[in-house]
């Protein structure tokens, strides 16, 4: 066994130092005296592609050569992927990955962003830059593709970097030589790709229309392949012409569209009249039975891997009849790991940035080079990408590593497309509850050591509205930090229940209003957190009925007012995937809260003779911890806990008490209905929440709250108000959700039920995503 270990490891070493000091060296094997050459041709068809790992997976299994490839589309990219060398089950493992996922998606890891730099959550469902992007070139105001190209853009250059400087740019060189085939739709002709970036030859193959966003190959803007030739076994012959080829088709012949399959209308409108009959004399056609599938359907990967694997299988027969040259997996493995062993280490040495102004270009720079050393690694680029890319001022980011084999080092060159200054922003909140709301805002921002983000933000709604003036200005300290301006204007009116199809003569129990200003150091806290210090001012006014058992028809309301002086200290951790409708990752909020000021009660129908004003000092502290774990691909299980502890006391009565109490509001249908039994001012939660993920975009959820006041507030016959005993009183609160996660908001339909009071069962349906302005004490 030993010699054997050797035996193969020499092998190794001599194949490695043969790529790194031959480049006249073959790197496949039908270059060998009386091989019969296999050339393997993989049509387009989006996640049915996934069925070409299974056939190279069937042909690996029995001995079959793989000398060439051609692929279009999905089928470049399963090509690609093996001609730099990865096995069928490393092929699988990364199709399954939550990176891919995410990066075909369009789908960003909020482990990547710097919570720091995100932009503040808002419900805006529609954004539009206008005016310049400070380079004098225009920029489009609309998206130019369904899929947010940014995570693909460093995921290719991650994945095929290293092999690109390998084979010095010529596709022959690889593990297995390449063709991909793309499309000059300007031109109206196939252009088939034989060198240059491996990654831009997969990703401009992939470029479905509307779907992913293009590239630009030798300053030509490309698209999918298989819009011209969708099973380039053409291609094969004329470049490689082997003495017989093997194809694996996921495509075929147009047929009627389903009138509910957007994505299948667009690739039948899109894809050209291809030719998927490959004579019978020039090889073997698997025509695998997977067109049932979507072209973004990855979730299914087994299902597809499975199809394409029998179908391999039942073809296996004639295809060693026609392929008689047998490859024992050890030549291959050797071959594979030599290869392997030659490819170059991805480090950096240098950066460079164009497509911006000359000051962005290098404030981009700076993102990448500041506090390093000579060189870094892929991580310390992807890290910096995702720096850049998290305050969302860039449309497009395409990094790019090129090769210099004087110094085996890597330059990382940057093409970047900056917004438009002016932004606008237009969204809501739809629902059958009393929470319905439009949202719009207008903002400037701009890209610099020194950036400058601001907007005008108004929330329009029949229970809640709300103007915020924000502005933020970078600072260039060596922790990245900034200074954040904010005004405040709200108000919200708080019913009895939130039922469904709201009726606008249940009574208004609790008017809030908000004036405040406040500002705020803001700094890094590594990527996932941030620490804020802020001072501010402002008046709070509640407006509400004297007791429980007030006459709405006829009663007037007491007010309370607060003018204060608020300081706070807060820390915040967020890699939540979703701010209302989260499947995975964390959120800790921790804030300390001092203020001071003026407190006024005016009873009602009185000459303000029997109005009280005092000196009040808050102290509060809030901690919010929550998680969501991974339960397999279908499920995950959330959990949250909640502690707040406030030395707020009794007010001059049961109504003022309660109002100013904080309030506990798990869900957003829990936000406008005021329910005493939620309010405290000091408790503890404990939360649950099961999910049942039925798609990538459809979750089934329940959300199981336990609140628990450290001493409930309860009314005095006489109408003041007095303590319960000490954790005397749990109260639960329990909500079902089927949510539908659209590319710009979230639909749901939702069924909760509260302990209090009793029978309190509410249902709804809403659209949008449900942000409200900043309040000044929580």
């Amino acid at each position: 066994m030993n010699d054997r270990i050797i035996c193969l490891l020499s092998m190794i070493c001599i194949y490695a130092s043969a790529y790194a000091h031959d480049a006249t060296l073959p790197t496949d094997s039908a270059h060998y005296i009386g091989h019969q050459a296999v050339g393997l041709v993989l049509s387009g068809g989006g996640a049915k592609g996934i069925a070409h790992i299974a056939v190279i997976k069937a042909l690996e299994e029995n001995d079959i050569p793989i000398d060439y490839i051609a692929g279009t589309s999905m089928g470049a990219v399963v090509g690609g992927l093996y001609a730099a060398g990865y096995t069928p089950d490393e092929m699988m493992a990364l199709i399954k990955s939550e990176g891919f996922a995410d990066w075909s998606t369009g789908k960003i890891d909020p482990d990547y962003l710097y919570y720091f730099d995100r932009e503040p959550s808002s419900p805006a469902m529609v954004k539009v830059n206008l005016g310049s992007s400070g380079n004098g070139r225009p920029v489009s105001v609309l998206p130019t593709s369904l899929i947010n190209p940014l995570p693909m853009n460093f995921a290719f250059m991650d994945l095929f970097a290293a092999y690109t400087a390998q084979c010095g740019g010529d596709f022959d060189r690889l593990f297995v030589p390449l063709r991909t085939v793309t499309s000059d739709v300007y031109s109206k002709h196939k252009i088939v790709l034989s060198h240059g970036s491996l990654g831009d030859a997969v990703r401009a193959s992939m470029s479905f229309p509307l779907v992913f966003r293009p590239i630009e190959i030798d300053s030509v803007l490309v698209y999918d392949g298989g819009i011209y030739d969708n099973y380039p076994f053409n291609v094969m012959r004329t470049d490689f012409a082997p003495d017989i080829m093997i194809g694996s088709n996921v495509s075929g012949p147009d047929k009627k569209p389903q009138q509910n399959n957007v994505l299948q209308q667009l690739e039948d409108m899109i894809i050209q009249n291809n030719d998927y009959d490959m004579p019978a004399d020039w090889g073997v056609s698997i025509n695998v039975p997977v067109r049932m599938y979507g072209v973004l359907d990855f979730d299914k990967a087994d299902t597809i891997y499975a199809i394409g694997y029998r179908a391999a299988m039942e073809m296996m027969d004639s295809i060693k009849t026609r392929v008689t040259t047998r490859i024992p997996s050890e030549v291959r493995q050797i071959r594979r790991m030599a290869f392997k062993a030659a490819t170059p280490y991805v480090r950096f040495d240098s950066v460079s940035v164009e497509g911006g102004t000359s000051r962005q270009n290098e404030f981009i720079r700076y993102l990448f080079t500041h506090n390093t050393p000579d060189t870094f690694g892929i991580k310390r680029a992807r890290d910096s990408y995702y720096r850049a890319i998290t305050p969302g001022k860039l449309e497009n980011l395409v990094p790019q590593a090129v090769y210099d084999d004087s110094t085996g080092m890597f330059n990382l060159r940057l093409k970047a497309n900056v917004k438009n200054n002016f932004q606008v922003a237009a969204g809501g909140y739809v629902s059958t509850s009393t929470s319905s709301m439009l949202y719009f805002s207008g903002g400037y921002n701009t890209l610099s050591f020194n950036s400058l983000t601001t907007s005008a933000n108004i929330w329009l709604g029949q229970s809640y509205q709300a103007a915020l003036i924000d502005a933020r200005f970078s600072l260039l300290t060596r922790i990245p930090s900034a200074l954040r301006f904010q005004a405040v204007a709200s108000r919200q009116k708080f019913h009895e229940s939130d039922e469904l199809f709201f009726q606008d003569n249940i009574p208004i129990f609790v008017t809030d209003t908000e004036l405040f200003g406040r500002i705020s150091y803001v700094m890094s806290a590594g990527r996932p957190a941030k620490l804020e210090f802020g001072i501010g001012a402002g008046l709070i006014k509640n407006r509400f009925f004297p007791t429980s058992g007030t006459d709405f028809r006829s009663s007037l309301r007491d007010h309370t007012y607060r003018h204060l002086v608020e300081g706070r200290l807060g820390y915040e951790y967020n890699t939540l995937d979703n701010i209302n409708y989260p499947t995975s990752g964390s959120h800790i909020n921790i804030r300390l809260t001092g203020a001071t000021g003026r407190y006024r009660f005016e009873p009602a129908g009185t000459d303000h003779t029997a109005d009280i004003s005092r000196h009040t000092i808050i102290g509060q502290a809030e901690v919010k911890a929550t998680h969501y774990f991974t339960i397999g691909r279908k499920a995950a299980l959330g959990t949250e806990v909640q502690a707040l502890i406030s030395n707020r006391g009794l007010q001059s009565g049961y109504g003022a008490t309660l109002v100013m109490a904080p309030s506990y509001t798990p869900t957003p249908s829990t936000y406008n209905s005021f329910n005493p039994a939620l309010r405290a001012n000091s408790f503890v939660t404990a939360s649950m929440v099961p999910i049942w993920k039925i798609s990538s975009s459809v979750q089934l959820r329940t959300t199981l709250c336990a609140f628990m006041p450290y001493r409930r507030i309860l009314e005095n016959p006489d109408g003041t108000a007095r303590y319960g005993r000490r954790f005397g009183t749990a109260h639960f609160f329990g909500e079902s959700a089927l949510a539908f996660t659209l590319p710009f908001a979230t639909l749901s339909a939702y069924a909760n039920y509260c302990s209090y009071p009793a029978r309190n069962w509410n249902f709804g349906i809403s659209l949008g995503l449900f942000v409200l302005a900043p309040r000044f004490l929580h």
